[in-house]
């Protein structure tokens, strides 16, 4: 079973501002804005991880592997204020190793075309040459 502390209010701690790429501060400066919560959840052990690696038959990528080590997925909600109202607007979520889903590569869940990060490098390599 999953172990859920209580949430914290904002930005209290500073690995969470990282993890959410600054939204936390962006929320909480923003006017009408309230409530910003997070609920962060105890670090994954690595059996855990490789658990889920042996089952899935896949190898996560090392910064996936050490954000499980670090906390085992949070969600984060917050609120805007409209007149005397508090109306809950926004949740961000990553789930736990335990919820995480392999998606298997098809053309079912690709766009023709789409860019890929191999173009991404391409497009890179191309900046340095001109």
């Amino acid at each position: 079973m999953e172990e859920t502390p209580p949430p914290l209010l904002g930005s209290s701690k500073p690995h969470l501002e990282k993890l959410t790429l600054g939204i936390t501060r962006i929320l909480e400066s923003s006017p009408g804005v309230t409530e910003v919560t997070i609920v962060e959840k105890v670090p994954a052990e690595r059996h855990m991880i490789s658990s889920w690696e042996q089952k899935n038959n896949c190898l996560l990528p090392e910064d996936l592997k050490n954000f499980y080590l670090m906390t085992n997925g949070f969600h984060m909600t917050w609120s805007v204020k409209l007149d005397e109202h508090t109306i809950p607007l926004g949740s961000m979520a990553i789930n736990s190793i335990s919820k995480l889903t392999q998606l298997n590569q098809s053309s079912m869940y690709s766009l023709p075309n789409a860019p890929t990060l191999a173009d991404l490098e391409d497009d890179t390599h191309e900046d340095n040459i001109k």
